[in-house]
C-alpha cells in the first residue's frame, strides 16, 4: 500500500466509505469478498458508515447493500438516483425531458444504434436493439423488451447507446449536448468488455458520482475530508477530483492512481481493500 502523505489521523477520522462496486468492493465474480462483510459492519460499530456507488441500476445494487446491512442511501446510474434500499429516502432523482429522450431515439434510428432507455429499476429495449443487454454490461439490471419505446418516455434517468463505429458514436453525442439539447450530460467510452464497442450515455446534467457525493455527506453532516473514496475506472474520476481521501486499486486505470492518495498493491480479485480497512480499524481501536 502506497500512502501518498495520508496521516494516520486522517484514516482515524474517517466517517463514510464511499465504494465503486465492478473491479473495486466486488471480485471478478461479482461477489463480495468475504473479509469485507466483516470489516464494513465492524467500522459501522465504530462510527463510518458505507455507501456503494455505482452505475448498475438501483435494483441490482440492492442485495449487495443487504449483506452489508447499508442503511443510508446508495448511489446509481453514475449519481443520476441517490436512494436508500428500503425506498423511504429519496435524496435524488434526475429524469430527462421527454425531448431528450425523442432526439436521442431518433438519432440511434438514424445510425443504425442500439438503444435502451433506463427507469430506476429496468432497462427498456426493442428488437431493433435485441443485441443491447449482452453488450451494454449493466450487471444485474432487468432488461425488458417492448414493442415501442414511445411507451416509455417518462422517468427516463439515463438513456444508454451502444455501437461499433467511434465516429458516428461522436455525431450522436455532439447533436446530444448544448447548444443542440439543454441540461443533458453526455459521456461516451469505450468497453471495457468488448473490443470495438462504445458506448454513450446521456443523463441530466449535474448527474455524477463527486455532486452524489455531495448531496450525501450534506444529509449526512459529514465533511469531504472524513470520506474516503474507492474507485477502478472512468466514471470513478470525477469523485476523485473531490477533496476525499482517494484511494485506487492495482488494477484501477492509470489516470486514477495519479488522482490517487492511496495506491493498494492488490487488485480487486485479491481483496485489495482489506488490508486498508483492517488498518482504518485498527487506529479507531486506538
Amino acid at each position: 500500500m502506497k500512502s501518498n502523505n495520508v496521516e494516520d489521523t486522517q484514516l482515524r477520522n474517517i466517517k463514510l466509505l464511499f465504494l465503486d462496486l465492478d473491479g473495486t468492493l466486488l471480485n471478478k465474480k461479482g461477489k463480495v469478498p468475504e473479509s469485507y462483510i466483516e470489516l464494513i459492519k465492524r467500522l459501522k460499530e465504530l462510527g463510518t458508515l458505507t455507501t456503494l456507488a455505482s452505475a448498475r441500476l438501483h435494483t441490482s445494487i440492492l442485495k449487495i447493500a443487504e449483506i452489508l446491512e447499508i442503511d443510508i442511501p446508495i448511489i446509481s446510474l453514475d449519481g443520476a438516483l441517490i436512494k436508500s434500499r428500503d425506498n423511504n429516502i429519496v435524496l435524488y432523482q434526475s429524469f430527462l425531458r421527454k425531448t431528450v429522450v425523442k432526439k436521442a431515439i431518433s438519432l440511434a434510428e438514424q445510425y443504425l444504434l442500439k438503444i435502451g432507455i433506463c427507469h430506476s429499476d429496468e432497462i427498456f429495449y426493442t428488437e431493433d436493439s435485441s443485441t443491447l443487454p449482452m453488450l451494454l454490461g449493466k450487471i444485474g439490471a432487468k432488461y425488458t423488451l417492448v414493442n415501442t419505446l414511445d411507451n416509455y418516455l417518462d422517468n427516463v434517468i439515463e438513456v444508454d447507446i451502444v455501437g461499433d463505429h467511434k465516429q458516428n458514436m461522436q455525431k450522436v453525442a455532439s447533436r446530444l449536448r448544448f447548444p443542440y439539447v439543454l441540461g443533458s450530460s453526455v459521456n461516451v467510452y469505450r468497453s471495457s468488455y468488448y473490443t470495438d464497442i462504445f458506448y454513450l450515455e446521456c443523463k441530466k446534467s449535474g448527474s455524477s458520482k463527486a455532486n452524489a457525493l455531495r448531496k450525501l455527506i450534506k444529509f449526512l453532516k459529514i465533511k469531504e475530508k472524513n470520506v474516503l473514496v474507492a474507485g477502478d475506472w472512468y466514471n470513478d474520476i470525477p469523485v476523485f477530483e473531490t477533496n476525499t481521501i482517494k484511494v485506487a486499486l492495482k488494477n484501477s486505470i492509470p489516470t486514477l492512481k495519479k488522482r490517487a492518495d492511496i495506491i493498494l498493491n492488490k487488485t480487486n480479485d485479491e481483496e485489495g481493500l482489506k488490508e486498508l480497512l483492517e488498518k482504518i480499524i485498527q487506529l479507531k481501536n486506538k
